[in-house]
Formats: C-alpha cells, structure tokens, sequence
C-alpha cells in the first residue's frame, strides 16, 4: 500500500500521534476501509524516513483502541470491528483495573481499603482538574458548540468559546487568553493564530477536524442529481458544509442557504431541495408553525442530514496526553 501520510517534523504533534491521526481521517473519510491491509512497521518506518519504534508505538495504540488488528504472518489490517470501539476501550481498562486489583491483594489490602484509595485519589484528581481551563477557537460557532460536546469527556476542565473574528478584531487577544491553561485551535486556524498570539504558542494546540464517520456515510449515499441545501447559523458553517460535498463530487458550485435568521421561510425553503444538512442540536420543526412543511418534505422523500464536524480521534488522544502531562508535571 502506498500511504497518504506525511510526517511534519516541525510540528509540536508526536511524529506518532500524526500517524494515528492521519490513519484515523483515512479512514473517516473512507480511502481505508475494514480488511484494507496497512504497510508493516518496517515499510512505514522506511517510506517516511523515520525510526521503526515510533511506528511500533502508533500501531500498538491503534490495535488497542481496535482501530487497526494484526494477524500473526499475515499483516496489519485496518480493523473490521470500527463500530466497537468504545468496547475495546472498556476491555483495555478492565484488564488494568484487574491487574491493580491484583497487586494490591497481594499487598495484603482488603477490597474495602482499596475502595477508599480509588475513591480518595479520584476525588483529588477531580480537585485538581476543576482549575483547568480550555479556550476552543474556531471560525463558527456550529463547530465550537460541536468540539464543546465532544470535550465533555474532560470531566471538570471548563470550556470557553471563542468566535475567530471576535478574537482578530480585539487588540487585547493575548491578555484575554492568557490565563487558559491550554489554547485548542483548528489545524487551518493554527498559523493565523499563532501570528497573532505569539506569546501564547506553548498553550496552543492544533487539533485535526473533519466529518463524522456517520455523516461520511450519510453524503455518500446522495446523488449528485438531488438538489441540496443547507440550514445553519453562519457563512462559515456553509462554506464548511459546501467544500465537503465539492470534495465529494456532490456539487460544483454554490449550495442554497436558510440561515436560523430566517427560519420563517423554511416551507418556500424545502420546497426548492431534496436533502437539507443541519447543525447538530438543530431541529427543522423547532417552530410550531413550520411542521407541516417539515411532514411534507419528509413524505416526499426529502432528507435531513445532520453535519457532524469533529475533533478526529487522534487529536483527542493528543488533547487528553497533554493536559495529563501539565497536571502530573
């Protein structure tokens, strides 16, 4: 297999972290699929000019996470059990909470002595993770509500949102950002940012974004024949939206919009399209007096797809290491 991915070696990301993410968007975007086998460590490690350990160690995290499996003697396949991932997660830490039950039994502990350690260091750690602060930047706040929701697994980190050209039109940028302990920004949002707040480069994180895997899945099933629209708060959301479905094939040139704004015209709206993409947590029958208009759209065949722009798994990853490492200096 000849891979996509290209190392960045001036970049603050791990050379095994882009590995992991970069295979991850492959596969959200659909160019690997389950079955399709991956180079071995050693091919990887030669293509990309780099050490065949930091191969090794992006591939041990993948196959634990069941992204990828290997079979003895035949190879490193991506894996065909994608939609259990969350599974394999639970066995993994299952199998490390019964080997620290193990060590501590031997240890002569009793299960309920061993009850109030876990609970006692959970309750520290929760004390500690109430003082830190995330600032998320992007250029929509579609998306900042998005990667808002999928940040919800950092219990206790508070979230702040900023809007990217409230942030570019205030002199005092830096000074508001400065007491966040950790800066997430897009990948395309990155270098704009980082001209702009130089001093702040060492809490600023670039994070890789694209479609959910179920949304990937949604678009592919259209036609390029059906007349589609979108309904979203924001230019950026559309222009988001839009380069999507031209990366896709599914249209090449402008895309009808309703924005929230406007929400009385949605009836004339959905007479005029097949498909319609909404922002998650949005509902086309928000307004008592559009449902009608809703039922008929849906009886007819139209479709309400919901875009679901995230932070890639990857990224994640990289985000829960680093806000590890700052609290456990």
């Amino acid at each position: 297999m000849n891979t996509k991915i290209k190392i960045d070696k001036n970049s603050p990301v791990p050379t095994y972290r882009q590995i992991i993410k970069q295979i991850t968007s492959l596969i959200h975007e659909n160019q690997l699929k389950p079955g399709d086998k991956l180079p071995t460590e050693r091919e990887l490690a030669a293509q990309l000019n780099i050490a065949r350990g930091t191969v090794k160690k992006a591939y041990e995290l993948m196959a634990a996470d069941g992204l990828i499996e290997t079979t003895q003697g035949r190879g490193t396949f991506i894996s065909s059990r994608q939609d259990v991932i969350p599974a394999g997660r639970k066995e993994r830490a299952q199998k490390l909470i019964d080997n620290l039950l193990e060590e501590l039994r031997k240890m002569n502990f009793s299960y309920q002595e061993i009850k109030t350690f876990v609970e006692l260091a959970i309750i520290q750690r929760e004390e500690r993770l109430e003082d830190f602060n995330v600032a998320i930047i992007d250029c929509n706040p579609e998306s900042l509500s998005i990667f808002e929701r999928q940040l919800i697994f950092l219990r206790h980190v508070r979230v702040t949102k900023f809007l990217l050209d409230d942030l570019a039109a205030d002199p005092e940028a830096e000074k508001r950002l400065k007491p966040f302990d950790l800066i997430l920004t897009t990948s395309t949002h990155y270098s704009e940012l980082l001209g702009k707040l130089p001093g702040l480069k060492e809490k600023m994180i670039q994070v890789a974004v694209s479609p959910s895997q179920e949304t990937i899945m949604e678009m592919a099933s259209l036609s390029p024949v059906q007349k589609l629209g979108v309904v979203c708060e924001s230019q950026n959301f559309l222009n988001r939206v839009v380069a999507r479905l031209k990366n896709m094939g599914l249209t090449t040139g402008p895309v009808p919009c309703l924005f929230l704004k406007d929400e009385d015209r949605l009836p004339e709206f959905l007479t005029a399209v097949d498909v319609v993409f909404i922002p998650p947590g949005y509902q086309l029958q928000r307004k008592k007096e559009n449902t009608a208009a809703v039922q008929n759209f849906t009886e007819r065949g139209g479709k309400v797809i919901v875009f679901d722009y995230q932070i890639e798994r990857g990224s994640l990853l990289y985000v829960e290491e680093k806000i590890s490492q700052l609290l456990n200096p």
